[in-house]
């Protein structure tokens, strides 16, 4: 029996995670985040887990559940040309959108990685509103700010490229409910170093029922020293009566 932690990836899928600045710009920025995010799920067998995808609206790609193959090939199909998405960044929605797939579980821990390179632009809720709700919830927000260290989009991927995300929201977001902000810059260490630390943060509690299976032996003794007593009896019964001297 395990009794693990429940958690929700919430990671953008918006035009400008296509950048190509991971790894000396051979990978985009959404294959880094894919890769790394399944390395997660393999490291956690016993956790509950959910995928939301966003860019101008969240949408919900896989439920809370322990079929992690299944959601890591729903992890391989979030890509920014594969859905009609709104253009934007809906941080708040996002985190509304996790925190509604949590909030009626009975997990002893909930955790929402949220995993952007945009800042907020759209959606019905605010960021830091929907953090507070999270936290009333008992939600925790760890949060991934993905972007070069200059901090600006290319203008080849939008123009007029502006800053790419907003620290100062991600982090309290973070702090309101209790997590981390971190910020990965261009290679994919930094993202696995960065979910290697929210691995050892959150803790799994496993209890594990184990169960002893005895062989009897007895039993063929007993078999034994039956067959004896019976050979004795015969061998007894079987003896001439001595006769008077």
């Amino acid at each position: 029996m395990s009794t693990g932690i429940d958690i929700v990836l919430a990671i953008d899928v918006s035009k400008s995670m296509l950048t190509r600045d991971f790894e000396r710009n051979r990978i985009t920025r959404m294959s880094a985040a894919r890769e790394t995010a399944k390395v997660f799920s393999h490291s956690r067998p016993n956790d509950r887990m959910g995928l939301v995808g966003f860019a101008g609206r969240p949408f919900v790609s896989s439920p809370i559940t322990l079929e992690h193959e299944w959601l890591r090939s729903e992890i391989d199909n979030l890509d920014p040309r594969a859905r009609e998405l709104p253009g934007g960044t809906a941080i708040g929605s996002a985190i509304a959108t996790a925190a509604n797939r949590l909030k009626e579980r009975e997990a002893k821990s909930k955790v929402i990685i949220l995993v952007t390179d945009g800042a907020n632009n759209s959606g019905r809720i605010q960021p830091l509103e929907a953090a507070k709700l999270s936290s009333d919830l008992g939600i925790k927000i760890y949060t991934i700010a993905i972007g070069s260290a200059e901090g600006r989009l290319s203008d080849r991927i939008i123009s007029n490229a502006k800053q790419e995300f907003d620290p100062e929201t991600l982090q309290k977001i973070a702090e309101t409910t209790g997590g981390e902000f971190y910020h990965v810059k261009n290679t994919r260490k930094e993202f696995e170093k960065t979910f290697e630390t929210i691995n050892q943060l959150e803790k799994t509690e496993t209890k594990i029922r184990s169960t002893v299976e005895t062989t009897e032996y007895h039993h063929w003794f007993s078999r034994a020293a039956l067959i004896c007593s019976l050979f004795a009896l015969l061998a007894q019964a079987l003896r001439p009566t001595p006769g008077p001297e």
